[in-house]
């Protein structure tokens, strides 16, 4: 099961990427959600063996840091909160509701996204 996340969530940001360069933000920023919510919980099975069943990304990153107490990852996510917010808003947004992403704004999520996989040892 755990490879499987994994592997979905490299697949949700390799979309988020494409849908980047194809100008559509608002799809994007859902890929990264999608691609942020299945990499925290593909940790958060490898070091508990399960995960809380919500979308949430912030709840599920802030277990990541009680468990782990990994430093960087606590200053990425009080430094980017307004962007993870953002990119947590998208589950529901991008999937119900119109609305236009700006550009520069997926940008930095998708900065944030990676810089998350990277210290989670999802993406090198």
């Amino acid at each position: 099961m755990a490879d499987h996340l994994k592997r979905n969530a490299l697949d949700f940001l390799a979309e988020a990427e494409h849908d980047i360069r194809s100008g559509k933000y608002n799809l994007a920023l859902f890929h990264l959600e999608q691609a942020l919510q299945l990499a925290l919980k593909y940790v958060l099975f490898q070091l508990s063996g399960s995960f809380k069943k919500t979308h949430d990304i912030l709840l599920l990153l802030d277990e990541i840091i009680e468990l782990t107490s990994n430093d960087k990852l606590r200053r990425i996510r009080v430094d980017e909160a307004a962007v993870l917010t953002v990119v947590r808003e998208a589950y529901i947004t991008a999937r119900y509701f119109p609305f236009n992403a700006d550009k520069y704004v997926v940008d930095k999520a998708l900065n944030v996204v990676k810089a998350i996989l990277h210290e989670l040892g999802v993406v090198e």
